[in-house]
């Protein structure tokens, strides 16, 4: 076989295609009303497209399903503990990273066409205030904190450190560079009908899972400052999440005073 030939002829030939096709999903993540435009004057309809609700939500649940998966192998592997990284009752969804991962993609997808530096300090400045945020609501609204980094240097609080804003910095350009493009083709692909009935059946399904997530961590502290059950829905929860089994459930929580 002529390796030189193939090369040539089919390597180069795909390979080329390969730089077309993602010189079109550039462009049209930087300016999604380009592609909505494309699509009219060529008479397509798409789920998803541009840059509306559907995408945005999409891309906040893959984020969560990623961010839960990534976490409980990081986890794992380097402290030998394997324990879920879900911040939800049920399913297996981390809700910091799909909240950051749309707002990273929110704020930076329109840089997608730049150095790689503009998005790497972007993400680092604004992953660290993101996870400050989440970290003061936390103990604010529930009394608890899922990590605490006052064993590390530079860090603010123990809610945030350098190293992490910097790994937020590093996972905002692997995903504005190289993953959202093709993720949002990909979620595209959904049939229409399909997809609409899809989204909305999850954002029901998301939003009762946030609710009785909340409760949960609501009333665990309420019972450490001593409130009994006042309804019937307490009364639920109270049977139902106990401290022992929110305590295994998220392994990693420190209650604070």
């Amino acid at each position: 076989m002529d390796l030189n030939s193939f090369w040539n002829k089919d390597v180069k030939r795909n390979w080329e295609r390969y730089k077309t096709a993602r010189e079109r999903v550039v462009r049209h993540a930087v300016r999604p009303h380009e592609e909505k435009a494309e699509h009219e004057s060529q008479g397509r309809r798409v789920f998803a497209e541009g840059f509306g609700f559907y995408k945005l939500f999409w891309v906040f649940v893959i984020c969560s399903i990623l961010g839960a998966m990534i976490e409980f192998l990081f986890v794992g592997l380097t402290s030998g503990q394997w324990m879920s990284r879900s911040s939800l009752v049920m399913g297996q969804f981390s809700i910091v990273w799909g909240f950051g991962g749309t707002l990273m993609t929110w704020a930076l997808h329109r840089l997608i066409d730049k150095d790689d530096r503009y998005i790497f300090i972007s993400g680092t400045i604004l992953g660290g205030l993101f996870e400050y945020t989440c970290s003061w609501l936390g103990e604010k609204m529930f009394g608890v904190i899922f990590w605490d980094y006052s064993h590390m240097r530079f860090n603010i609080d123990g809610r945030v450190n350098l190293t992490y804003c910097f790994f937020w910095g590093l996972a905002a350009v692997i995903w504005i560079k190289l993953v959202y493009p093709w993720m949002s083709k990909l979620i595209e692909r959904l049939p229409i009908l399909f997809g609409r009935l899809l989204t909305w059946l999850l954002v029901v399904f998301m939003l009762f899972d946030m609710a009785i997530s909340s409760a949960a961590l609501y009333r665990m502290n309420q019972r450490d400052k001593g409130y009994v059950a006042s309804n019937w829905a307490e009364e639920y929860v109270d049977e139902h999440y106990t401290d022992e089994w929110i305590e295994q459930r998220y392994r990693n929580m420190k209650k604070v005073d």
